[in-house]
């Protein structure tokens, strides 16, 4: 079944209410007031929900914050950039294939449609961006913009709004928490968060700790900060995969000590899922399971290696080179597709 605008109303609002209610009660007043749908009310909130294709949540600033849908059976993005019959006609300026992909800072795409999601899994951020067609008299400002392909009822429901709201609550608790402790004011800390935060998954074992330690530290002399799920605070209602996922999409990449069976055995189908970039470490070239075996066939993003723990260094210097140079062709290869492609402000961003 697919969400209709009711459904997507009903979304908005716990979405929004949730951020408030949930970040109000575990920061401060200033933090709470930059996560990332607290700082985008007061606004005049419009849902394009469509009978073919997508759904899509556009901001615009207002004095006060109201909720309108527009629903019709034409695509989301025709929906959403509504202008002469000839305008949808055009080809588009950029064709999303992924998710996770954004525009913004300011520019201005002219001369062709604003652009199309290619399939139901994709999904585009817009922030701050202008669009017009000249010859057809037509232009468009948006202020912030989500499109999504996705409109099963399933990624609209009041379960995928609650645990929205609370990963970007639980990102922001735990960026100010390290913040604190390493003395940098927090808009320092987050403007150096994503360059220098790995996610370092494993088994918790005595032996597996040890191994933990080891690439902790090899990471630490290479300028990476390290993040353990130990480091991760509890949040209410969310258990150890949840927290993983929530910290795991903030982060520049993930290792994963793949040497022994633990918890982190799901957590690689997650990364696979999300297209993080991962590296999977096995001591003495033995992985944990079978499940993980030949991860990298069918992913660019995922790499497998073999490492000595006792003697790590060499082959957690090649793992961060690995992930840094996938990091540059990725990003290369996204700006040839959107030139002027910006970094979506991050996941509860304080």
């Amino acid at each position: 079944m697919n969400a209709d605008q009711n459904t997507v109303r009903q979304y908005i609002e716990l979405l929004h209410g949730t951020v408030r209610s949930v970040g109000d009660d575990v920061l401060a007043p200033e933090q709470a007031s930059q996560l990332l749908h607290n700082s985008l009310l007061p606004a005049a909130i419009t849902a394009y929900v469509s009978t073919q294709f997508g759904v899509a949540l556009e901001y615009a600033p207002a004095q006060k914050t109201t909720i309108q849908t527009v629903c019709g059976s034409a695509r989301v993005e025709d929906l959403v950039f509504s202008g002469p019959r000839a305008l949808r006609k055009l080809d588009p300026m950029l064709l999303v294939k992924g998710d996770n992909s954004s525009l913004g800072g300011g520019g201005t795409f002219s001369g062709a449609f604003p652009f199309r999601l290619a399939a139901v899994n994709c999904d585009f951020t817009v922030d701050n961006f202008n669009f017009e067609v000249v010859a057809l008299g037509w232009k468009r400002h948006v202020h912030f913009l989500e499109v999504y392909g996705d409109r099963s009822t399933g990624r609209w429901s009041a379960a995928s709004a609650t645990a929205r709201a609370k990963d970007e609550v639980l990102a922001a608790v735990y960026i100010a928490r390290q913040a604190s402790h390493r003395g940098e004011t927090l808009s320092d800390y987050v403007n150096s968060f994503r360059k220098r935060s790995v996610l370092v998954l494993g088994a918790y074992n005595a032996d597996g700790q040890v191994r933990l330690a080891a690439i902790t530290t090899e990471l630490k002399t290479l300028n990476y900060e390290p993040v353990l799920v130990a480091d991760i605070p509890d949040f209410e209602h969310y258990d150890l995969s949840q927290k993983v996922v929530a910290i795991a999409a903030v982060c520049r990449f993930i290792v994963i000590d793949d040497s022994a069976p633990s918890g982190h055995l799901s957590e690689v189908e997650v990364c696979k899922l999300n297209r993080w970039v991962t590296v999977l470490l096995r001591a003495q070239g033995v992985a944990a399971s079978s499940m993980t075996l030949g991860a990298s066939i069918s992913s660019n993003v995922i790499h497998e290696m073999s490492y000595n723990p006792i003697e790590p260094a060499r082959s957690i210097a090649a793992a961060a080179e690995w992930a840094e140079q996938r990091l540059t062709e990725l990003k290369k290869q996204l700006q040839a597709i959107y030139p002027f492609r910006a970094t979506t402000r991050p996941t509860g961003e304080a």
